[in-house]
């Protein structure tokens, strides 16, 4: 299953307590309908919930009973007779005629519960959402200019801002940041989808944080391990060439502990001594028995 199915599945276990809020949802739904017309109505979805969801709307709202038809993949919602669609234009505020102008009627949706549910109904029938495995992307397609304009104007009421695009005869709102996405999913009444985007961020965030930290400390790692190797390549060559007395009575001690603990950082090795010196300490005596190897080579 989709995580988009998912979404919708969510979405369709919100109870329909209030009759604005499930008017609003219809309505949203409707507007994103297959055909929305004078003469038919029709309602597609491949999601067996949605399609249930869209029947209790119709009946709630406006009193239309539509059972579905199998369509290929997808069951549909189909309204031909004229009494039932006089109703449903009559409780959305339209006028019954040949050309409709698919406005928004804002005395539908006038409060934000009635908003979110509107947006609901319209993402149950248009919208699609990424997975938390892939890269954040939510949107909202439309094939009216007018009404994607006027649905963008109710997200920024709702403090969303959503970024419009047109795709061949489609135009669509969509959100590609992780806080829009969540933020959408949770005014229409997802917020366990929204957590699980969330949690996911965390996640990877946690995860990207760590390989960071790994790479650096490999990094430091192959830095402290190559200069190990050219501080020890240093001595043995004057070893060989003179022995330790060649080395500085000062030196000799540090010498002798670098040849006996190779793999030893700076820190580790400064402890080793008796008494303990400081890192900065024994890094000048490094320096000076990789000078002196230079200067007897």
């Amino acid at each position: 299953m989709s995580f988009s199915s998912e979404v919708k599945n969510e979405l369709c276990r919100i109870s329909m307590q209030r009759s604005c809020c499930t008017r609003a949802e219809a309505y949203g739904a409707l507007l994103h309908a297959s055909v929305f017309s004078h003469k038919e109505i029709r309602l597609s979805a491949e999601n067996t919930a949605v399609v249930r969801r869209l029947q209790a709307l119709l009946q709630r709202a406006f009193f239309v009973l539509c059972e579905p038809q199998q369509a290929g993949r997808k069951q549909q919602l189909v309204i031909t007779q004229s009494g039932e669609i006089g109703r449903i234009f009559d409780g959305l505020g339209y006028d019954r005629k040949s050309h409709i102008a698919y406005h928004l009627n804002r005395n539908i949706i006038e409060e934000d519960c009635c908003i979110a549910a509107f947006l609901r109904g319209a993402f149950l029938m248009a919208g699609t959402v990424a997975g938390p495995d892939k890269k954040s992307h939510l949107e909202l397609k439309s094939t009216r200019q007018s009404l994607s304009g006027e649905e963008t104007s109710l997200l920024l009421e709702l403090g969303l801002s959503p970024k419009q695009a047109r795709r061949g005869s489609a135009w669509l709102l969509y959100f590609k940041d992780n806080a829009g996405v969540e933020d959408f999913l949770t005014h229409i009444g997802a917020p366990h989808a929204a957590m699980e985007l969330m949690e996911a961020k965390v996640e990877k965030n946690l995860r990207n944080t760590i390989n960071r930290q790994v790479n650096c400390e490999t990094a430091n790692l192959v830095k402290t391990a190559d200069a190990a190797a050219r501080q020890i390549a240093a001595i043995r060559a004057v070893l060989e060439s003179g022995g330790e007395e060649a080395f500085p009575e000062a030196l000799r001690e540090t010498v002798r502990l670098r040849l006996a603990y190779p793999t030893d950082s700076l820190a580790e090795l400064a402890q080793r001594f008796d008494p303990p010196i400081s890192k900065p300490g024994l890094s000048h005596r490094l320096k000076k028995i990789t000078e002196f190897a230079i200067k007897e080579s």
